[in-house]
């Protein structure tokens, strides 16, 4: 069974597989906490932008086309994952996601962190540790498998 997305945006029904929605849960925390601290300046902190720009992604760049070519990976993680699309944003940040015409859904799958910044041969890359997230099943391949496995998308943009 599916669950049912809550969000829909240009058509396309938005679920998050639990190693993204964790990640989103932490930036929000931190978002909240730091308006609470600083509330007339905590949007020019890195955590907020962050924050800011991962929720524009999700709920109007990636929505508004998920083939689009600025998505697409290439062989980047191997032919084997072709199917496979990122965002880049922020120089170091790297979105992962993957959608269905079929179903017109796409599921979030991860979002490195401040750990995994984009540095080219390092184990710690966002493509090296992607790619190993996806040998050991977390987020998994198969999409069937990865649409059961994601969560039905609540995401708040302050609409």
């Amino acid at each position: 069974m599916r669950p049912a997305p809550l969000t829909v945006r240009n058509g396309w029904k938005l679920y998050a597989h639990p190693a993204f929605s964790q990640r989103l849960e932490v930036l929000i925390g931190t978002a909240e906490a730091l308006e609470k601290r600083r509330p007339q300046s905590y949007r020019d902190h890195p955590s907020a932008k962050l924050l800011k720009r991962t929720l524009d992604l999700i709920l109007v760049e990636i929505p508004r086309d998920p083939n689009a070519a600025e998505f697409q990976l290439g062989n980047t993680l191997g032919p084997a994952y072709r199917h496979w699309r990122r965002a880049k944003f922020l120089g170091r940040f790297r979105l992962f996601f993957r959608f269905s015409s079929t179903h017109k859904a796409i599921v979030y799958a991860w979002v490195n962190d401040e750990t995994t910044l984009r540095k080219e041969g390092s184990q710690s890359d966002p493509y090296a540790v992607f790619i190993r997230r996806l040998q050991t099943g977390n987020p998994p391949d198969h999409w069937d498998v990865l649409l059961r496995e994601a969560d039905a998308a609540d995401f708040n943009d302050g609409d």
